[in-house]
């Protein structure tokens, strides 16, 4: 596999060598400094788009920025079959981790439907006790209203267009993307929470305020609605956990 922390430390040694700054060599290339240190720091590649420019830059070839050391005219071709090996590996395991996120899916929905199924039977429940639209509505309202204050409502849209894209983007547009959207999504699981918690709040007020002296009979049923806002709180924040986990690998 490539050793993204030797290439880091090649590409900061190249650009000392230079007497460049992050900034400058980000200028030079067409990125943000953040793509840059981001290089550097062993936590990415360059974009193919960007790889020649990058090269020209440092005066390096690409085969010596991926093997992350300068190579001379007898280690040239040795090494550059050995990065297309590499290459070749990285593409393999790629397609195996997409199999097993594929089979951890699949295998997760089926034991939560398994586990829901069981539930439903041993206890007697059915589907409809965990629905009510207007614990679901106020839950949303408060999550967006949050968003809307914090001016993170386009961030938060944007992450569901990055993780769902049907075309790669360049390094530079990623980074300047990424980290806004990411936050966006930790706003969104809090903002869920706390509404689900608000509105369980008012729920309870409602049902010791007022049903608590008129019907003892619905006591149980009204509970068990306002403890669905946290429940719908809750599952939001879940649900938005494999979209923060997507934007962090970016």
């Amino acid at each position: 596999m490539l050793d993204l922390t030797k290439t880091g430390s090649f590409i900061s040694e190249m650009r000392k060598d230079k007497g460049l700054t992050q900034k400058q060599l980000a200028d030079l290339v067409g990125v943000s400094d953040k793509a840059v240190s981001r290089w550097e720091t062993g936590k990415g590649l360059p974009d193919t788009s960007i790889m020649p420019e990058l090269c020209k830059a440092l005066d390096i070839n690409i085969n010596e920025l991926l093997s992350g050391e300068r190579l001379n005219a007898e280690a040239y071709s040795g090494k550059a079959e050995e990065i297309m090996v590499d290459l070749v590996k990285d593409v393999q395991n790629n397609k195996k981790a997409r199999k097993a996120e594929i089979l951890g899916l699949v295998l997760g929905v089926l034991l939560l439907l398994l586990g829901l199924f069981g539930i439903m039977v041993v206890g007697g429940s059915q589907v409809v006790y965990f629905l009510d639209a207007p614990s679901f509505i106020m839950v949303l309202a408060i999550q967006l209203i949050i968003l809307a204050a914090g001016g993170q409502i386009g961030s938060f849209v944007k992450a569901f267009k990055l993780v769902f894209r049907s075309k790669s983007l360049a390094e530079s547009e990623l980074m300047e993307n990424v980290a806004k959207c990411e936050y966006a999504i930790k706003i969104a699981q809090k903002a869920a929470i706390l509404g689900g918690v608000i509105s369980s709040i008012i729920g309870f007020v409602t049902v010791f305020a007022i049903v608590w002296r008129k019907a003892y009979d619905v006591l149980g049923p009204n509970m068990a609605v306002a403890v669905l806002s946290l429940f719908y709180g809750v599952l939001f924040a879940l649900l938005l956990i494999p979209i923060q986990g997507r934007l962090h690998n970016m």
